[in-house]
């Protein structure tokens, strides 16, 4: 797992604080998804679909280059402490429920590097919400409708620029 934040940290700052080199190869809307191919320098890093949800909260799927995934999660009523790290439970509708690290890249944004996992994808695909709980703070939902879509997106706006 440790593999997999290090990967995902290393392009979170291209669409956190973008960053000195970073730029947007392409951007479209589909559905309610914004999908964003992003480079660093002219590089090819990662792409990414976001969801906006009421009261200025958002979910950002995001797929690097290296076929690394993972979620962001903002909630204006979050206070996180910048770069704290700590254990996160998450799991879709009834489905197991799988441990991993989750990363404050902000006050009120976490990212969660996903499980590899093809039955993971399949779930959150299928599944109509996803749940989580970070240590030391009361559990959250998103939505999943139309997140099939944006799945579909990501990989193929990988294999685009990969």
């Amino acid at each position: 797992m440790r593999r997999y934040l290090a990967a995902i940290l290393g392009v979170a700052g291209l669409f956190v604080a973008g960053g000195a080199g970073a730029e947007v190869l392409q951007r479209y809307s589909t559905g309610s998804w914004m999908v964003e191919a992003n480079a660093d320098k002219g590089a090819f890093q990662n792409c990414t679909a976001t969801g906006q949800y009421g009261g200025g909260a958002s979910v950002l799927f995001m797929l690097t280059r290296g076929l690394v995934w993972g979620v962001a999660i903002t909630n204006p009523n979050w206070n996180w402490r910048n770069g704290s790290e700590g254990g996160v439970t998450y799991w879709i509708d009834s489905n197991g429920r799988r441990n991993g690290r989750a990363r404050a890249l902000a006050a009120n944004r976490l990212l969660i590097p996903l499980a590899d996992s093809q039955q993971l994808f399949h779930e959150i695909r299928q599944g109509n919400r996803m749940f989580f709980e970070p240590e030391g703070a009361s559990g959250f939902s998103i939505t999943l409708v139309g997140t099939s879509v944006a799945l579909n997106e990501l990989m193929a706006c990988v294999r685009r620029y990969r």
